[in-house]
């Protein structure tokens, strides 16, 4: 639903076919069109799929997201859905001071690749051209990758990723710096002992 941010009233119903998210990419005003990226799952069955106790059972996530367009015709109410990328992501990041709630053309996120049934592999996805590439290594399991911007970056993705990565084969974390423009390693800084796994990361400024 759209309603008038100063009046209250709906401006605007719309329909779509269901989907589940945990998380939007980025959304924007497109003329009479509203666009929204979502990282969606067909269903709401990865809620069950997280509990611990199944988790601790071995039983990894067998249900993936994946960047989803919904384009919102503000005029006629009708809603045009797309799949960005065959690339599974969630957790995903774009260059915020640069491209929130603007178009953009470059989000980061954390994909599920392999049978491990977690998320192995650091994923970017070019929304322009409708391309992915990847990050990962075998055993290793990363977490939200985020973007930090180079001094003076012209471009869009000109800047670093930084994830905290569990190595179960060795039982060992490490900070993993990427170029964000690739996902070539720039540089890691290996722990002697692991960091208990989270979904989201964060970088502060001092």
């Amino acid at each position: 639903q759209l309603i008038d941010r100063e009046s209250g009233e709906l401006r605007r119903s719309f329909e779509s076919d269901a989907c589940f998210a945990f998380h939007h990419v980025n959304a924007y005003e497109d003329g009479d069109r509203v666009v929204v990226d979502v990282c969606a799952f067909e269903d709401a069955s990865i809620i069950t799929e997280l509990y611990l106790d199944r988790l601790r059972s071995g039983a990894g996530v067998t249900t993936r997201p994946y960047l989803e367009r919904f384009e919102l015709d503000l005029a006629t109410g009708a809603v045009a859905r797309e799949r960005l990328s065959d690339a599974s992501i969630d957790l995903p990041r774009i260059n915020y001071a640069r491209n929130n709630e603007r178009p953009y053309r470059y989000t980061w996120g954390a994909g599920f690749d392999g049978a491990s049934g977690w998320f192995d592999e650091i994923v970017m996805i070019d929304v322009q051209e409708r391309t992915a590439a990847r990050w990962s290594e075998p055993g290793c399991y990363p977490g939200e990758p985020v973007f930090v911007t180079a001094p003076d970056a012209r471009a869009e993705n000109e800047g670093v990723l930084l994830s905290v990565v569990f190595d179960a084969g060795r039982g060992i974390s490490f900070m993993l710096a990427l170029d964000a423009q690739t996902l070539g390693e720039v540089a890691r800084a290996e722990l002697p002992h692991h960091i208990p796994f989270g979904f989201h990361g964060q970088l502060t400024r001092s």
